[in-house]
Parts: structure tokens; sequence; C-alpha cells
């Protein structure tokens, strides 16, 4: 079982710190220092004590440090300056004194440290722990045998200060870390709070903790709760405020039918929701995984980065040891010492450490407050060499809704084919003339359909609802591939009596063996000519009548496909549906469309599309997307669309607006270049520095501040991803639960 960090939530299986009590684990010395310090938001009395403690300890340690530091320049100057570069002294009174203000501050600083190098060599483990006491402990060994012979060099400041500079770079950069992350965690915060769980029978209401409540449950959320499961609104209207998921500032207006999510607020209205999704099934919770794993699966440069990690610090014990070898025979054991000492603290690779972690973490966290939720670093990188995008287009695209729904019934149709009750008016070619017949056929499609993630289903749905049409039960509901869906329709409960209902595409006929009405067909291909998209509602082996629907183009697609056609990608769609309705969105939005395509097909149009440009991204929605978003390079699937596709594609799109594909790629790139950057400086200040401490240009004391400036670069220049503008404001028509009609705000609850 993979374990993350405690304080800043990395990965830390390898090279993990365990805390004191060995129950917390952390990826790095500065972490488990943070936490011990500093600890959590709001930690008990007894642990507050104890983290002041700590706390106060690492500052004296410091303090007693730059003190050693001090007297040491203090006694070296009274012998002169030149004698700041000699190696070997004369032990006197004030070296003693020396040794006395010097020994707080090892105990202090570098008992953590030993610690954490005991824990790792038990382990088997060569980390940066080892490497770094391995080279105070030598600077401490030499200088406590020059005190016994009485004359040497002596390193008790250059340790002291090497525990110091050490300690606050890891601090510093365990800090960094931590604020990284903690906007992460804040994105995904549910606060403990109490809801009141209503009874739908009495009405009584009790409080009840939110961890507490099942679905099912019926709960009052007040006006500023967080919500802390997902539901469905049966009563009240308010302004929610769902920027946690969707990165969308603006809230939008929910009310009964509606559904809402735990993490997200309601600000001006009372609720009362029916529970659908509670603990790890949440929404909330699926996207804290998700980001998980995101974390825990570094890309291929982190791989190989790691690899040269596991590496370098067995090398540089050895270069080390052959350097001090060398010196030794040349110059002595003072200075082989010295240089020996320079080359372990100038190659410690902390900054490489953090290069890559700490700059996916920062790029994770911006996209998550964009509403846009990667599946793995990896991903976040590779957007970067995607050269191609192709996408689905209905619910892609194009958006549907509810009031461009229309039933047409057969001009022919004998009164068999539907129930008495449903034709006791004339016949006639669209539900104007036959209201109940068409909300009869309806609700029996939206019955079948209602299952369905796709941009078509959820309208045909809608407006079942908006016409407040009562559903019946079904059962046995497939999808057909690249067709449409069917299943069984309970039209008695009583007797049991049932129908065979199918809704789809021309496809679907020939799938069931159904016969369409010749007048049917002509009114689907008059629909058809209008750039309408039409559905057959087939019952048992028969065409009973069609649904049609207005697509509109989602309204963020041409400024989109513009920015990424500017940035140099290559643009295509790839859709199910019909020739002309392709030729109609392609002179549209100036835009190769390949139309009539199965799913099979679109995963080799992708492949093809592999092959004549490198990486390709596939954006797309649903069920018959899911293969060809498992696929490309890169899957982007909008959160509306189907869980089979959310679960197939790398990337989530909380916030349908597409002008956010062009900003993630650019976020991708400016990733990029920062990783580039900081591993350019890392290996090249190691290896400048690594040439001089070998020939002893180098001091101690240099190399550590070098190596914790290093850290610091690369820490500051991770954040820099930050300063990437955000996307545009996302347009009323692409806000889910808006309405766009200028005035959204809702009645008093």
């Amino acid at each position: 079982m993979p374990h993350f960090c405690d304080h800043c939530g990395l990965p830390a299986d390898d090279g993990a710190v365990a805390g004191e009590d060995g129950a917390a684990h952390y990826c790095c010395y500065g972490c488990r220092m943070m936490a011990e310090t500093v600890g959590s938001d709001a930690p008990d009395d007894a642990e507050t004590d104890r983290q002041q403690a700590l706390l106060y300890r690492l500052f004296a340690g410091v303090l007693m440090a730059g003190f050693v530091m001090v007297f040491s320049l203090a006694i070296s100057s009274g012998y002169g300056f030149g004698a700041l570069r000699a190696l070997d002294h004369e032990v006197g009174t004030a070296h003693w004194v020396l040794l006395v203000a010097a020994v707080p501050a090892l105990l202090l600083l570098g008992a953590p440290v030993a610690r954490a190098t005991v824990r790792d060599l038990r382990n088997g483990r060569l980390t940066l722990n080892v490497l770094f006491a391995l080279g105070t402990s030598s600077a401490v060994g030499v200088s406590l045998a020059t005190y016994v012979r009485g004359t040497g060099p002596i390193y008790l400041e250059t340790a002291v200060m090497l525990l110091a500079l050490y300690t606050l770079g890891r601090y510093l950069t365990a800090r960094a870390k931590g604020t990284a992350t903690r906007v992460l965690g804040r994105l995904l915060e549910v606060p403990d709070a109490t809801y009141l769980r209503v009874d739908p029978d009495s009405g009584d209401s009790a409080p009840v903790a939110g961890e507490a409540l099942q679905p099912g449950d019926r709960v009052r959320i007040r006006a500023g709760d967080v919500l802390p499961v997902d539901g469905e609104i049966v009563e009240g209207r308010s302004y929610v405020d769902e920027s946690s998921l969707t990165g969308e500032s603006r809230p939008a207006v929910k009310g009964p039918g509606d559904r809402v999510y735990a993490g997200t607020s309601t600000l001006d209205g009372r609720l009362t929701i029916t529970v659908t999704a509670a603990g790890d099934d949440r929404r909330l919770a699926k996207v804290e995984r998700m980001m998980r794993r995101a974390l825990q699966e570094p890309p291929r440069l982190a791989q190989r980065t790691d690899r040269i990690m596991r590496w370098l610090i067995p090398g540089v014990v050895v270069l080390a040891l052959g350097t001090f070898g060398v010196w030794w025979w040349l110059a002595g054991f003072a200075k082989a010492l010295y240089v020996a000492l320079s080359v372990v603290l100038i190659t410690c690779p902390c900054a490489l450490g953090i290069a890559i972690p700490l700059t996916l973490v920062v790029g994770l966290g911006e996209a998550s407050r964009q509403g846009v939720l990667v599946r793995s670093g990896r991903t976040l990188l590779d957007l970067a060499r995607t050269s191609a995008f192709a996408f689905d287009k209905t619910g892609t695209l194009t958006t549907l809704d509810a009031p461009s729904v229309r039933v047409r019934l057969s001009r022919s149709s004998p009164a068999n084919h539907l129930p008495a009750r449903a034709v006791a008016t004339p016949a006639a070619p669209d539900e104007a003339a036959e209201p109940s017949a068409a909300d009869h056929l309806l609700a029996r499609a939206a019955a079948i359909e209602r299952g369905t993630h796709h941009a078509l289903a959820t309208a045909i749905a809608d407006e079942a609802d908006r016409r407040n049409l009562s559903l019946p039960p079904v059962r046995d509901v497939q999808t057909v591939a690249g067709a449409g869906v069917a299943g069984t329709v309970v039209v008695d409960p009583a007797t049991g009596r049932t129908e065979r209902i199918g809704v789809g595409n021309e496809d679907l006929l020939d799938a069931l063996h159904a016969d369409c009405p010749p007048d049917l067909r002509e009114q689907a291909a008059d629909r058809l000519e209008a750039g309408e998209t039409v559905l057959y509602v087939v019952r048992g082996r028969r065409v009973a009548g069609l649904i049609t629907l207005q697509e509109q183009i989602r309204e963020t697609a041409p400024p989109a496909l513009h920015t990424l056609r500017t940035d140099g990608a290559t643009l295509s769609v790839l859709t199910g549906d019909r020739e002309a309705a392709g030729r109609r969105l392609a002179s549209a939005l100036q835009i190769p469309v390949a139309a009539r395509l199965s799913p099979d097909d679109k995963v080799d149009r992708l492949a093809d599309l592999r092959e004549q440009h490198g990486g390709v991204a596939m954006v797309g929605d649903g069920i018959n997307d899911a293969a060809v978003l498992a696929a490309a390079d890169v899957g982007i699937a909008l959160s509306s669309g189907a869980s089979v596709s959310l679960e197939a594609a790398d990337v989530t799109l909380y916030n349908p607006d597409l002008r956010l594909l062009p900003w993630l790629q650019h976020l991708s790139k400016r990733l990029s270049r920062i990783i580039r950057q900081n591993l350019t400086w890392t290996f090249g200040y190691n290896g400048i520095g690594l040439g001089l401490a070998v020939f002893g240009l180098l001091h101690p004391l240099a190399a550590v501040a070098i190596m914790t400036v290093s850290s610091l670069i690369v820490t500051w220049n991770a954040f820099r991803v930050k300063r990437l503008p955000a996307p545009p404001a996302t347009p009323p028509e692409d806000r889910p639960g808006t309405s766009t009609d200028g005035d959204d705000r809702p009645e008093a609850p």
C-alpha cells in the first residue's frame, strides 16, 4: 500500500522518514521537522506544548551555531587573518571555550539527523541523511582528535554551521511543499459540522454528523453550509458555490431535481436534499483518489531522475573516499579531509530531489483551481508534446437542452401501437396534435435513457422532468455500441406486462431488426436536412416515433479551437453522427469532420492521426468515447459524461469551458520548461561545484551554502508556475445549473 507524507502529501515510499512515534511517515527530514515543530492547524494542548518545545530547540540550535561561527572567526582573527586559511591550530583556552559552545548546538541540531541516519542504515538505505551525517561526523571526529593531540585542524564551526544551514534549508523546502499541497487539500476539504436529517414520513429532524449520512437519507442544508455528501435537491433553491470542483467563481443556481456535490456550499438559501452518495462514493472522494494517484505516478523524466538518485549517493561516497585518498597522498590527512568533506556536501542532491515533484504539485494545484483534474504527473507533461486534438461532436463541441426536444409520431400508426388512452385524438405529425401519445412515448424513452450519461440522453430525461412525466420502471438496459440503448419497460407492475423499447440512431433499427413507417422516414429525412439530430424510438420490432433535438455549438468551442490552431495544433472531429451533420459542423467551425464512425473506427482514425502528427489528445464525453479516450496519448473527458469515459480519461474537466484546453497545454509547456530549468541548474551547479571541490578550491561551508541556495532557487522557480494567467471567465451558457436569460437570481426559499 503506498504511503504519502503526513505533512506535504507527496509520495513517501522511497526513503520515507518515520516520525518519533513510528506511526507517521514523511517524505524527507524537513517535512518531519515541520510536522513536529509546527504541526497541524488545530492540535490538542499536549501536542502544542511538545511542538513549541521542538521549535524552541530548533531556534536555539541555530542561534548557538551562529554564536560558534562568530566566536571561531574571533579566535582566528586573534592569530591574524592568515590563520583563517590555516588548517592546523595549537589548541588553546579559546578553543576549549569554542568546544563548550559547540556541543549544545551539535546536540540540538545533530540528534535528529543522527537518528534518521541510524534508521536508514538499519533499513539498508543510503540516503541524504547518511551522506550528510558522514560529512558532519567526519568534521566533528577530526576536531575531537585535534583536541586530544593538542594540535591539528578544527572543524567545529564548520560542522555546526553545516547542520544549521542544512536544517534551515530542509525547513524552508518542506514549508514550500506543504504550502503547495495544502492548496490541493483545501479544495477537497469538508469541515466537520452537524446537519439535520429529516424523516420523510413524519417531517421530524434530528442532528447528525456529516460522516454518518448514508444514501437515501434526507438532509437539510442551511445557507452557508458546505455539503458533506452528494445528493439531489428535493426542496428549496439557492446559489451554490461549486468553485472547489469546477473552478468557476460565479455561483450556480440550484433547485429541485438538480444534483449537488460534497465540497460545494450553499450561499443564500436553504435546501433539502436526498443523499445519493456518501463516503468514498462521493465525487469529492473520487477526485481526491485521482489526485493521490497523480502524485504517486511520476512522469518518465522523474523516473529517470529517481534512477540517477539511487546511483548518485553511493557514487558520491565512492568519489569522496577516492578524493580523500588522493589528497592524503598529496597533502596529508587534514587537507584530504577538508577536500573530501567539500565533495560530499556539494554533491548532496537535495535540489534534484525536489526539482520535479514540487513543480508537479504546484501545477496540479493550479489545474485543480480551474476545475481540471489530471490523473497523473506524466499526463500533465505529455500534454506539452501533444500536437493534435481530436473532438467528439455531441456533448463536447455542441450542446443540447430540453426545450429543443420534439416528439414526432407516425401519421399512419394504427391505434394498437399506443395505449387506448393515448390515442383519443386523431394522430398528427408531432406532439402538438397528440400530446398524450407523445408524452407516453417520451416517458418510455426517458426511462430507458435515464441511466445513460450522454448529452442526447440527458436532454431527453430533462424534457421528461420538465413535463412532470412519471417514468415507468425499466430493466435489462443495454448499450448498442454506436447505435443507442435498448431495454425492457415495465408497462403494468400489477400484471408484469413489459415492452421492449429502444432509442437510438438509424443503425439501431438494423441491430433490433425494426421496421420504420415510410412517413416517419420522410419526417426523419426532413429533420436531418434541417440540421436536427434524430433518434428513433422502437417499440418491439417497429418504430413508434421520432425524438428530434436541435444542437447548438458550445459558446466556448470557437475561441478554444482558434487558440489551439494558433498554437500550431492539428484539429479534427470524430463523430458517429450523419455526414450532413458533420458537414454543417465543419462549415461552422472550419474543422475537418469524420462522420458515421463506430467506436472502433474512432480508434483507427486516432491511430492515423498519431502516425501523421505525433501525440494526440482526444476530448469526449459519451460511452462510445471510452475506447478512443483510453487509446489517446491524453484522453480528456467532460465531467458531465458517462462514468466509463471518465474512468478511461487521463484528464477530467469539471468546468465545461473548452478554453481550458489551450490553457492546460500552456500550463503543461510551462511545467516542462521549468522542470528542464530546474534540472539544468541542479546538474550544472553540482558539476561546477564538484570540480572546484575535487581540486580543493571550495570550502565546506561554501558547499553547504550553495546547496541550500540551490534548493531555494529550485523552490522559487517551481512556484513560478502560478504566474500563468487564468483562462477567461466561463460564459453563462457553459455554467451548469445557470440560466441564460440575464437574471438568474433564485427565488427566495
